[in-house]
């Protein structure tokens, strides 16, 4: 069968027919990008969304934040990384304060002190953030936060 065969058949579904399609494909989209762009930055968490105003007025709430994988030993002081608290389901967002042979030491730019949590072992680390989009997950970070709190 050729693509513009498929696509016609497609166009032409009808009611749920139509619609478990449409949930299916999105599904498939959604898993696809993030394991696909996951493996090809080499992170678990490729593309993560800001839920709270922990690192304003460098982040705001809704940015989505592209992240890579990078060794332990290229994170620098200064740099946004994303990490992994065992048994937390978000991950977090916040900047490189001091780097110890044991992990870094983290802190949101809007936080009176470091992480308490700290060192944050290489193994919980995701990645370097490396691109922001101003406010695209908006609706994504509302529902984290009210999901997971925030």
């Amino acid at each position: 069968m050729n693509v513009k065969r498929a696509w016609r058949k497609v166009r032409e579904l009808k009611g749920w027919k139509a619609a478990v399609f449409y949930v299916v494909l999105g599904v498939a989209l959604g898993y696809g990008l993030r394991y696909g762009l996951g493996f090809v930055l080499g992170t678990p968490d490729p593309v993560v969304t800001v839920i709270s105003e922990s690192m304003y007025p460098y982040y705001n709430v809704g940015d989505v934040l592209l992240v890579v994988g990078v060794p332990y030993r290229d994170i620098k002081v200064g740099d946004v990384i994303v990490y992994r608290l065992p048994g937390k389901p978000i991950p977090v967002v916040h900047r490189v304060i001091a780097k110890t042979p044991e992990g870094v030491i983290t802190k949101g730019d809007n936080n009176p002190l470091p992480d308490p949590w700290c060192p944050i072992r290489p193994k919980e680390i995701s990645g370097k953030v490396v691109l922001r989009i101003p406010y695209v997950g908006y609706p994504k970070a509302l529902l984290d936060r009210y999901l997971y709190g925030g």
